[in-house]
């Protein structure tokens, strides 16, 4: 039995469409799967342990007076060492670290900490007690080493400047 033309492109194009729908399907189970076990943030910095909110940020940075910061009410203020109510778009700004990428991440059991500048809390932010430790910035893959708890993470990120320049980045500038 000899199929026609039309009949062969037809059972093509019956097959490719049955491929770009099984594709498709792969896709969407793997997408919900990475939703179902949580796993969407294994790849930040964000720990479920800071909640659906941070109401508390404090920021340590070697040879400074501590900076806190509290939300109250929706209006964040620095209350510590001074007390004002902060700059909305640098407190924002924080916020970024939380959903930077980290490419890499290890254990720090069997990690000389020294190398990567983690040996010590030289720089720290914490979001709702869940402490974030800047260490050495890595110039080949311009991205800084972190520590959080039992790990260490490589992420760029762009508040480590913020953090140092102290109370002064957190006031109100008149324009």
């Amino acid at each position: 039995m000899m199929l026609s033309q039309n009949r062969k492109r037809l059972i093509q194009n019956l097959a490719l469409l049955a491929i770009v729908v099984g594709l498709m399907v792969f896709l969407w189970v793997q997408k919900n799967a990475d939703l179902a076990d949580g796993s969407r943030f294994a790849s930040t910095l964000y720990d479920k342990s800071i909640g659906d909110e941070a109401t508390e940020i404090l920021i340590q940075v070697e040879g400074r007076e501590d900076l806190l910061l509290k939300n109250r009410d929706n209006v964040w203020s620095v209350v510590q060492p001074e007390e004002f109510i902060a700059d909305k778009e640098q407190v924002q700004h924080l916020f970024t670290i939380l959903s930077e990428n980290a490419d890499t991440s290890y254990t720090l059991e069997d990690k000389d900490l020294t190398q990567y500048g983690l040996d010590e809390d030289r720089i720290s932010i914490s979001f709702n007690k869940v402490k974030l430790v800047f260490g050495e910035y890595n110039p080949v893959t311009q991205k800084r080493y972190i520590r959080k708890a039992d790990k260490m993470y490589l992420v760029s990120e762009t508040i480590s400047g913020l953090l140092q320049t102290g109370v002064d980045a957190f006031k109100i500038k008149s324009k």
